[in-house]
């Protein structure tokens, strides 16, 4: 049996987008959304701390929180994003980083979605990861 879990995460942070035809080109922030989704087998880890789990969700919270929130919580994406801060980017920049930094989660790692406002959110899955451009 295959479960998906999703834990959401919220940080603030700056961008701007320079060559956009709006107003987007000026440095503004963001109350961001963070929803990180596992996929996997249910666990049968009898007498065990995880068993009936695909993963704890403590442990995506401390990893997650550890490579992406404390890197971008009040922060400035144009600092240190060499692409431009799109929330399209955003979100690979983030996968990148939770399978560079945690190849054992990424394994796992089914969907990130960013929400950049309350009525809009990018959603990148394996499959867009996986697919050819």
């Amino acid at each position: 049996m295959y479960a998906i879990l999703t834990k959401q995460f919220r940080f603030e942070a700056a961008h701007q987008l320079p060559n956009h035809r709006g107003k987007c080109a000026r440095l503004h922030g963001h109350s961001y959304l963070l929803e990180v989704s596992v996929r996997g087998p249910i666990q049968p880890a009898r007498g065990q701390s995880d068993d009936g789990m695909v993963i704890d969700l403590e442990h995506i919270k401390q990893l997650v929180n550890e490579i992406i929130i404390t890197r971008v919580d009040h922060y400035n994406l144009n600092d240190f994003l060499s692409v431009p801060s799109t929330a399209e980017n955003i979100a690979h920049w983030m996968w990148d980083q939770l399978e560079q930094q945690a190849p054992e989660f990424a394994a796992l790692l089914w969907r990130i979605r960013l929400w950049e406002t309350a009525s809009g959110y990018v959603e990148i899955s394996r499959a867009e990861r996986e697919a050819q451009p």
